[in-house]
């Protein structure tokens, strides 16, 4: 239920983002890409995880944007010891500020974000289903291909570990290195 909510809550906060810079060079972002896990239990068990996702860059002033996105990590894997399939769900929600250098049709940005975890994941041992705070740094290019539309080009780091409340704790870094391409729609 809480997830519900902190989900419905980021949707109305990215609509309301875009309805008060309506007409200010809003950019919806579709993209997708790979996901590199950088914690050695994780890689053995999903190695690469594709994934897909939105964002949002709002101007502020200058290069400085306001940035906020969602992403939708899904994947099945198998466990290191007994073969047995295991599946992953894992949901990146994160706002904060990108900057974009220059104005030509090529222009670099870097970005910093808080980002809000929810992860999913069942296999035969059982069902985890955790969700805590963590970091993600974002360099990309955005590339203006013609009219409103550009290509993304990005490469993103996210830091997170979550614990379980059991009475003997489980922690799981769900970090690592992503990349990808995206669809760049200006408003």
């Amino acid at each position: 239920m809480i997830r519900r909510r902190a989900i419905l809550a980021f949707a109305l906060f990215l609509a309301g983002m875009t309805s008060a810079a309506r007409g200010a060079g809003v950019n919806l972002t579709l993209k997708a890409g790979m996901f590199f896990p950088s914690d050695a239990v994780f890689w053995d068990v999903y190695k690469n995880v594709t994934f897909f996702g939105g964002e949002l860059a709002v101007p502020l002033a200058g290069g400085l944007h306001i940035w906020a996105g969602a992403e939708y990590h899904g994947d099945r894997g198998l466990l290191p010891v007994t073969l047995e399939e295991s599946k992953l769900r894992l949901v990146p929600l994160y706002a904060g500020l990108r900057y974009h250098f220059g104005r030509s049709s090529v222009r670099p940005y870097l970005g910093a974000a808080a980002a809000f975890f929810l992860l999913k994941e069942e296999n035969p041992i059982g069902t985890a289903s955790e969700s805590g705070l963590g970091f993600l740094g974002q360099g990309g290019l955005l590339v203006k291909l013609g009219g409103r539309i550009g290509l993304d080009v990005f490469v993103n780091y996210r830091a997170c570990t979550l614990k379980t409340d059991d009475a003997d704790p489980i922690k799981a870094k769900i970090g690592g290195i992503s990349a990808g391409l995206g669809l760049v729609f200006q408003f």
